[in-house]
């Protein structure tokens, strides 16, 4: 993955120079008004709606007035639902950047007047100090990397942009200001030069900066960049002395377009979605402001923005391919975010079995290519857009939503986490149906694992109240785990998925002498048994009067299953004296300091 994307990278990068600064000589003449609708966001009784962000699935997230009026609180209208958060002992609460999620941040201000990063997840408020820094301003949230974004203030008080761990300053900078980070690592933000000057930047994801201008607006107050997409089209907005704020779009054809909703004081972009459209906010003369979604007015003005495809997939399973080859390697993780899947599944040709990802894995999961088809599950229906390039030499396989009854499906994922301090990558897994008595395996990773299976015919796989019962072998095949049985329930089958947890891999819960195998035999035999704790274990064989007539000595033996051939106590069918034993039935006993079994087996010669 990482050699495609540093192909992909100088093209990127040449991209946004070479547009840069052909937008820069277009400023000299009037700028044009980006051709756009608009669609008001508004909540009944709010007067004051500052849009600061958006996700992929029509939700917002930003500031608003407190109940008094006295300070600015957070805001998220998530699946048409407005809830206001208010950081406690806070003087004001921000919020600037919402992911796929539902998760939003942003920064609240102390009663000292410092500022801290706050992000809302599972609608509990947590406060975020980047390490070492005296203040942290949060403005950006990527779905690809969790990575937060925006500024952070030295013990200097000198502020700085960051992008996840990296620390980012413009070169000869007073202060830089980050804000957005897109998909192939571009960070898109601002600085004040030596002379008091603000310019916008572009950190390139090879580590080189290219500034943004406005030559025609020479006495600029501010000029904040606060979003690039992958395709490379920047917003920002810009302030001249006696001037109004406005807005821009800086397009990868090299056209920079001013954003005005007809009737506003003022409008601000802050976010630019893939697909061209836009999110922000508007002034009324009264002192209202209310969030706004701009969309490109015609099909050819998107052109503008880069090869655009739109699908729409439905709840429940769908069967796709992406149509576009995206601008940085997509992933089932990508993919997952992009769509809000609960499971991504795909098929392996080679090793002729489906590979299943889930949101909880510890890694991205496949790569995501073209002339594929993909099997997603999605709790909702989704118009999802895509953009970037065509695929060269593929044959694309269509796109093909398929929804099915609730009560059943025809593609189903069982993922977790197998429990405990050891690593067990290489482990295998196996999973039976009891009803279909079909078999899935899979094998560990990170101490994670994923098996699926699928039915293109879209017949159901699995049913509501079905017995899965899975197992863990080790690298050696030899048996790591009980029997563990789950029951398939109706969310399992809304999601697709069964996400278990597995612990006591390696260490049985109790001691246990098990059947001997073969039984009967003729001559010789395995007894297997596990141990809970390790100690000194003896295997001793009786005939059917009691007599002793061998002891196996097995030493000090861990906690663990000792079921298979390899690890299992071997009996050759011969007495304390090498001499082979007569028919008949014989006792097995396993004896440890704290325990001992006895069981019975039968030679027949």
């Amino acid at each position: 993955m990482n050699q495609k994307i540093k192909t992909k990278l100088p093209l990127f990068i040449c991209l946004i120079v070479c547009f840069t600064g052909y937008a820069l000589a277009q400023v000299e003449t009037e700028t044009p008004i980006a051709d756009y609708t608009f669609e008001t966001i508004e909540v009944e009784g709010v007067d004051f709606l500052e849009v600061a962000a958006s996700n992929d699935f029509g939700d917002y997230a930003g500031n608003t007035r407190s109940p008094d009026g006295e300070k600015t609180i957070g805001f998220t209208l998530i699946d048409g639902v407005f809830t206001t958060y208010d950081f406690p002992g806070s003087l004001n609460t921000f919020f600037y950047a919402l992911d796929n999620a539902g998760k939003a941040a942003g920064h609240y201000k102390d009663i000292d007047g410092d500022y801290h990063g706050v992000i809302l997840e599972d609608g509990e408020l947590q406060r975020y100090d980047f390490p070492g820094a005296a203040e942290t301003h949060i403005y950006g949230l990527s779905d690809e990397t969790g990575a937060l974004s925006g500024n952070i203030v030295d013990a200097a008080g000198v502020t700085h942009a960051f992008s996840g761990e990296l620390i980012i300053t413009f070169p000869g900078a007073v202060n830089t200001y980050g804000d957005f980070v897109n998909a192939a690592g571009a960070v898109v933000g601002s600085y004040i030069d030596a002379d008091g000057k603000p310019h916008g930047f572009i950190r390139n994801p090879d580590g080189s900066f290219t500034t943004i201008d406005l030559p025609e607006m020479p006495n600029l107050k501010f000029l904040f960049v606060n979003t690039i997409t992958d395709f490379g089209l920047i917003g920002f907005r810009a302030k001249a002395v006696n001037d109004i704020l406005r807005s821009y779009l800086l397009l990868p054809d090299g056209i920079l377009y001013e954003v005005r909703r007809p009737g506003s004081v003022s409008t601000v972009v802050r976010n630019v979605n893939q697909d061209g459209s836009i999110i922000g906010y508007y002034d009324l003369t009264d002192g209202r402001r209310y969030g706004f979604v701009g969309r490109p007015a015609t099909p050819l003005y998107t052109k503008k923005f880069g090869n655009i495809f739109s699908m729409h997939l439905s709840k429940g399973l769908n069967l796709l391919s992406v149509p576009l080859k995206p601008t940085v390697q997509m992933t089932a993780r990508s993919l997952a975010v992009k769509t809000g899947a609960t499971v991504v599944v795909m098929f392996d040709a080679a090793n002729q079995r489906f590979v299943g990802w889930t949101p909880n894995a510890p890694d991205d999961g496949f790569p995501i290519g073209g002339a594929k088809g993909y099997i997603a599950n999605l709790p909702e229906s989704r118009a999802i857009v895509f953009t970037g390039t065509k695929w060269t030499n593929q044959t694309q396989v269509a796109a093909a939503p398929v929804a099915m009854p609730l009560d059943q499906t025809w593609a189903f994922v069982v993922s977790g986490y197998l429990g405990g301090t050891q690593h067990f990558n290489g482990y295998l897994v196996r999973i039976r149906n009891t009803r279909t008595n079909t078999v899935m395996t899979t094998r560990v990773r990170r101490n994670y694992f994923a098996a699926a299976t699928a039915d293109l015919n879209y017949r159901g796989v699995v049913e509501v109240g079905d017995r899965l019962e899975l197992t863990v072998t080790d690298t050696h095949g030899n048996a790591a785990s009980e029997k563990f049985n789950f029951i398939v329930n109706p969310m399992n089958l809304e999601n697709a998925v069964l996400n278990v947890t597995l612990d006591g891999i390696g260490t049985p819960k109790q001691n246990l002498l098990l059947p001997n195998y073969p039984n009967p035999f003729n001559p010789e035999t395995w007894i297997p048994y596990r141990l809970s704790e390790g100690g000194q274990v003896s295997m001793s064989i009786y005939d059917a009067k009691g007599r002793l007539i061998r002891t196996l000595s097995l030493g000090y033996q861990s906690a663990g299953f000792y079921q298979d051939q390899g690890r299992a106590a071997y009996w050759d069918g011969r007495n304390g004296f090498g001499e082979p034993v007569a028919s008949g039935i014989y006792f097995y006993q396993l004896t440890t300091p704290s325990f001992q079994q006895t069981r019975r087996m039968l030679i027949l010669k």
